[in-house]
């Protein structure tokens, strides 16, 4: 699987011995460990990277009424804050995906690393809207560039168990999103919201320095061709691509729109105390931790558009719930079998787009896919903002079990179309 095409120049490159990884890991014995020699090694640091990364942006929802009450702003300005992240997020995700195909996917993960670590110090110590506006920014382009290279890098050293690859990335990234309830009350206890995201900047910092020293690949500088006519033209064109895009885009409404709110919801429509509510935050993320690696492996053993169509009816299943009953056991019952449904879809989904992907632009096409469906989710938590504050959350909330439902159909016609 080599780079793709690079228009303009010539590659720089430099590594220990000038080997490509490409190569090292097809050759190596034992490829295809999920924790042990290189391919392990790899994906483990990437999946502790991804669990430093969600647990600093996952403490941002819990702490949404400090930061209003701090930055003096409105729940509408929230919500554009927190939009401002996830499209910060999505318009990163193409030129992350393509830049990783052209260059290395050591190169994107670097830089990935930088800003993520830079923004969540910015996020650290900000003292106006502006500031956090600029940190959430930084934090969403970050993100938008690690997970196209690191899902690209999963899919050049895994393939026979590639769903439980991404399976363990999702599940390590749903674990810092579980824990980062915790480090966002721990912070409110001890110090101010700000202090949530150091143990991020200093994990990632140390990830950083890891990946530099374990990841063979070489480093390179080129301009690259994005490509991004061709790459629209294989999302929309073909009917099959178009229904799983248009499906993923309405997992994202729900996706987005609940867990930017989940707390702020179970709070203010439940009436549970800000403990109770972070509580039951950690536990959707906590049952979508065990639920992705499983949901990954039973898609490789079986097929994977029906196992996509189970995780999404049984988030929409939690979803109603959570939605339709106001007794504590019930609810927190039913946002665990949301987080289920939740975080057992991606692995699923996003082994199907590696599948159909060319080659020579894999995670390109992933992350253009990823930039669609993660844009149009960063419209949900306006949405849930606007009609909250008109209506209340539970209407607002209520819409996302109909956006899980539509998906669900959406898979099911992808399902019957030809390749």
């Amino acid at each position: 699987m080599g780079p793709a095409t690079i228009a303009g120049g010539n590659r720089l490159k430099w590594a220990d011995g000038g080997v490509s990884a490409m190569t090292q890991q097809t050759t190596e014995p034992g490829a295809e460990r999920l924790l042990t020699a290189y391919s392990g090694r790899l994906s483990t640091l990437l999946a502790v990277g991804g669990f430093l990364a969600f647990l600093g942006r996952g403490a941002i929802p819990p702490l949404v009424p400090a930061i209003v009450a701090d930055l003096s702003i409105t729940i509408p300005e929230a919500g554009v804050g927190l939009s401002v992240l996830w499209v910060a997020y999505a318009a990163a995700h193409y030129p992350g995906g393509r830049l990783s195909d052209g260059l290395t996917r050591k190169t994107l993960l670097l830089a990935s690393f930088g800003l993520m670590i830079g923004g969540f110090a910015l996020l650290s110590a900000v003292p106006t809207y502006l500031s956090f506006l600029v940190a959430v920014a930084l934090v969403g382009v970050g993100q938008g560039l690690f997970m196209p290279a690191s899902r690209g890098l999963v899919a050049d050293l895994f393939v026979r168990r590639r769903g439980q690859a991404l399976g363990l990335q999702v599940g390590a990234s749903s674990a810092g999103s579980a824990l980062s309830a915790g480090v966002a009350v721990a912070a409110l206890s001890v110090v101010t919201w700000q202090g949530a995201f150091l143990p991020t900047v200093v994990g990632l910092s140390a990830v950083a320095a890891l990946m530099h020293r374990w990841n063979r690949e070489p480093y390179a500088l080129a301009r690259v061709d994005l490509e991004l006519s061709a790459t629209l033209a294989r999302l929309f064109t073909a009917r099959r691509m178009r229904l799983i895009t248009g499906s993923y885009c309405l997992f994202a409404l729900a996706w987005m729109g609940v867990i930017s709110f989940l707390p702020t919801f179970l709070h203010a429509a439940k009436g549970f105390s800000i403990a109770t509510s972070s509580a039951a935050y950690a536990l959707f993320y906590v049952a979508g931790t065990v639920a992705s690696p499983l949901a990954g492996r039973v898609a490789d053993r079986f097929s994977r558009m029906p196992a996509a169509l189970g995780t999404v009816l049984v988030a929409a299943a939690g979803l109603t719930v959570c939605v339709a009953t106001q007794r504590l056991p019930v609810v927190a019952a039913g946002v665990a079998l949301f987080g289920v449904g939740l975080f057992g879809f991606p692995p699923v989904m996003q082994s199907v787009v590696f599948e159909v992907a060319p080659d020579d632009n894999l995670a390109g096409d992933f992350g253009a896919l990823k930039s669609v469906y993660t844009g149009v989710g960063a419209l949900a938590p306006v949405y849930v903002g606007f009609v909250a504050e008109r209506a209340g959350y539970t209407p607002a909330f209520g819409t996302f079990v109909l956006c899980l439902l539509a998906c669900a159909v959406g898979i099911v016609a992808a399902a019957r179309t030809p390749e």
